[in-house]
């Protein structure tokens, strides 16, 4: 029904990420880095810049003193929130697409994105095990996949995977990977393999559905961060499948179905001023 080949193409295909994106993963992604490399790359970066310091004095970061250079607004936000913000300069603008053939508007998908990102912040407070630093930026791209797939979902494939899911019972996941033979999360996958993000950032986004195949923590948290979100009323999900936690990813997080409930209820909480803080 779809040319799997062509979708592939058109995931290698979608615009490259600003070049200061990359380098802050490389960097971060390994075990020796220092705040003086961190600091050179953003420096040349003046959107990411801009939006840093903006972060680093926005009303849920702010201290008495404000923050007016870039290794200051660093040392303030953190190395994750960082990477999670750059990543937001480079894809806000194609996140804020609406994207119908999800049931997303203008806007919904960002935001869900941005629920997700903060999701996987906070989760840390919530868990035993320490998230990976690419956790954050995973989260915040996790459904970028469905940008590319959106493109190939004619009226009847549309029709197709609804029948799937309203007839058959399948979750929005298994009718995907029934109907066209790969899912969104394998197309997120592609995109951040072409965008060269570390490969752990990728892990997080093809598993972020299918944590149990992914052995590696980083889908277990991209995992719970998307559904956390999900139950705090952003994205986009048409059955009861689609907004159960894996209990899995949580007893290998250390989380509580308690501390999960928190989770949502701070992502709630906290989710406009954070919009804000992205530049939304």
């Amino acid at each position: 029904m779809i040319d799997i080949k062509a979708l592939t193409r058109a995931a290698n295909d979608i615009e490259a990420l600003p070049q200061s994106v990359t380098r802050l993963a490389a960097i971060t992604a390994g075990e020796h880095w220092t705040l003086q490399e961190i600091e050179e790359v953003v420096r040349l970066d003046q959107a990411l810049t801009l939006r840093l310091l903006r972060a680093a004095n926005s009303a849920a970061s702010a201290t008495a003193v404000p923050i007016v250079t870039v290794r200051d607004a660093v040392v303030r936000l953190g190395i994750r929130t960082l990477l999670s913000l750059a990543t937001a300069v480079g894809v806000q603008k194609r996140l804020k697409q609406g994207v119908p053939e999800f049931g997303l508007s203008e806007g919904e998908l960002w935001r869900h994105s941005v629920a997700a990102a903060l999701a996987a912040e906070s989760a840390q407070g919530f868990c035993q095990a320490t998230l990976p630093v690419e956790t954050y930026a995973a989260a915040l791209l996790h459904d970028v996949g469905k940008l590319v797939m959106a493109r190939f979902l004619d009226p009847e494939v549309q029709r197709v995977l609804a029948e799937g899911r309203e007839r058959g019972g399948l979750s929005s996941l298994r009718a995907e990977t029934e109907v066209l033979q790969v899912h969104h999360g394998e197309l997120g996958g592609l995109i951040a393999q072409h965008w060269s993000l570390p490969d752990r950032l990728v892990t997080g986004i093809i598993h972020h559905h299918t944590p149990d195949l992914a052995h590696d923590i980083i889908a277990d948290a991209v995992h719970v961060a998307n559904i956390a979100a999900k139950q705090a009323g952003t994205g986009y999900a048409p059955t009861d499948a689609d907004l159960q936690v894996s209990p899995a990813s949580l007893e290998r997080l250390g989380m509580t179905q308690e501390g999960f409930g928190e989770l949502v209820a701070q992502v709630r909480s906290r989710l406009e001023r954070v919009l804000a803080a992205y530049g939304a």
